[in-house]
């Protein structure tokens, strides 16, 4: 059996001392060598760096307890000076938030390399009268009661800052990696909190932890929204800007396949046509490399060569195999299996409901002109729809001065968010308004205006949310309309027709 024990040598410096069968070994940290149970020691990172702990960027350094210290390392887009989707800010882009449109009374907000509100030097007037307030983690020495353990740390000395928020410098946050969600954490190696891509608003993917206990998402895919995003080669009508020629082809007409790959089938060289079977060819001419209709999953009929050299199929017959539930060669779709299509990719700018008949496109559920949603009637706080926590809520349409109300149940020491997001077509600016009780709650909206035809709001809800309000730190059932920007002829809050919808309220 090895005993290990541990000597606090300075401040900088931690010995361990071990022994296993007459033989002792010490470890020093803060000597500049990385050794046995230290994942670094200095400037010694053991070869790691943000990248291979699962960051896409950033500088890695190591903490004075001899573990990594992932401060510096940051994810995806964030730092890009755009505000992207799940981004509170970026850099020095804040969209127009200030300490008092946080609810402090002066200060200066940043924006933390996460791409979320930095508050730390915000203040209240009343700090430093050594009585913690509202707004105030902590006042000089008074913290509270607080410690490092309670906000998610190991252990370390706690202190308040000259904003009265906690600085935690120095505690040491070696909590990460036993597997149990720890404050602070939003996950801890297989523990995922029970999240998903899709709960994180993505439209799938496999999600996982990163090694400083913050959320993967980097095998996500928003693949379907039509903006080619991430890893993908395209996304519906977004090519990224490449054609069948920037590809090398001579022409032809390049698309997207549903898995957000390039479909190159319809590209040609201008070779085709010489009757021989060259790169990128399904054929030529009467050469049809042996294939029927037979071998491209027909029961029967005559294959033949189109002038692009892909095959001809519209004379094959698919016999029987309409109806196995697998789209196979000549059909749309098969049953329930639509292959990823959607009233939107087949050209309907108001959504609705596609569905399958004889293996073709049934597109008598879809609509080019706004349509009563699956949610109607909720035109009012006692109508509301009722939504539930990380689910996605498609095919919502706001119809003429139409204002749509959803409702959800909120815990007051939980972080929501609110997200609206347009799915495609025409329609006008939306807009969104918070209220409790039937109230509207002052100051609590989502108006992102001067971005058509793509207006998505987000609106974030903290515990310190709806201060100054009968809403402030309160549970319950809490109530948000969706509606279009009014103009003349809508009564107060009503809207025109605006573009199909869809919404989801995450935690985070």
């Amino acid at each position: 059996m090895r005993v290990c024990r541990f000597f606090l040598v300075s401040l900088s410096a931690v010995l361990l001392s071990c022994a296993s069968g007459g033989e002792s070994n010490t470890v020093e940290c803060g000597n500049n060598e990385q050794e046995e149970v230290e994942e670094c020691d200095m400037d010694d990172l053991a070869g790691a760096t943000c990248a291979s702990l699962g960051f896409t960027g950033g500088i890695l350094t190591c903490s004075v307890n001899c573990t990594y210290d992932t401060s510096g390392c940051f994810n995806s887009q964030c730092g890009n000076s755009s505000l992207d989707d799940g981004e509170e800010c970026d850099g020095n882009l804040l969209a127009g938030a200030t300490c008092q449109s946080r609810g402090f009374d002066s200060g200066t907000l940043s924006c933390s390399d996460s791409c979320f509100y930095d508050e730390s030097f915000c203040k209240m007037d009343t700090c430093g009268n050594g009585q913690v307030e509202t707004g105030e983690d902590c006042d000089g020495i008074n913290l509270a009661g607080s410690e490092c353990s309670d906000l998610g740390f190991a252990g370390g000395t706690l202190s308040c800052n000259d904003s009265c928020h906690f600085d935690t410098s120095e505690c040491e946050n070696s909590l990460c990696g036993n597997m149990i969600l720890n404050n602070g954490e939003d996950c801890d190696g297989p523990n995922l909190n029970n999240a998903t891509c899709s709960s994180l608003g993505f439209v799938s993917g496999s999600l996982s932890c990163n090694a400083n206990c913050t959320y993967n998402t980097t095998s996500c895919t928003s693949c379907g929204n039509n903006t080619k995003e991430g890893v993908e080669n395209c996304d519906g009508t977004d090519l990224g800007g490449a054609s069948c020629t920037s590809l090398g082809y001579d022409g032809g007409t390049l698309s997207c396949n549903s898995n957000c790959t390039l479909n190159e089938s319809q590209c040609y060289d201008n070779d085709c046509g010489n009757g021989v079977l060259d790169f990128g060819e399904e054929c030529d001419g009467s050469n049809l490399n042996g294939k029927s209709c037979i071998t491209e999953g027909y029961t029967g009929g005559t294959l033949s060569c189109n002038t692009n050299c892909t095959f001809n199929e519209s004379a094959c017959t698919s016999g029987g195999t309409c109806g196995n539930g697998s789209i196979d060669s000549g059909e749309d779709c098969d049953g329930s299996n639509l292959g990823g299509g959607t009233c939107i990719s087949e050209g309907y700018t108001w959504g609705g409901t596609l569905s399958c008949a004889s293996c073709t496109y049934d597109t008598s559920g879809c609509s080019n002109t706004c349509f009563s949603d699956w949610a109607e009637p909720n035109n009012g706080s006692s109508t509301a729809e009722p939504l539930t926590i990380g689910t996605l809520y498609d095919d919502l349409a706001a119809c003429s001065c139409d204002a749509d109300w959803f409702s959800f149940t909120r815990n007051a020491s939980t972080n929501y968010r609110i997200s609206v997001y347009f799915t495609g077509g025409p329609g006008r600016d939306l807009d969104v308004e918070f209220f409790y009780g039937g109230t509207y709650l002052a100051g609590a909206y989502a108006n992102n205006d001067g971005t058509t035809p793509v207006d998505n709001e987000i609106y974030n809800i903290t515990p310190s949310s709806f201060s100054g309000t009968s809403a402030y730190g309160t549970s319950g059932t809490f109530s948000f309309r969706v509606y279009g920007e009014g103009i003349s002829g809508c009564a107060s809050g009503g809207s025109t027709d605006s573009a199909p919808y869809s919404v989801q309220i995450t935690t985070y």
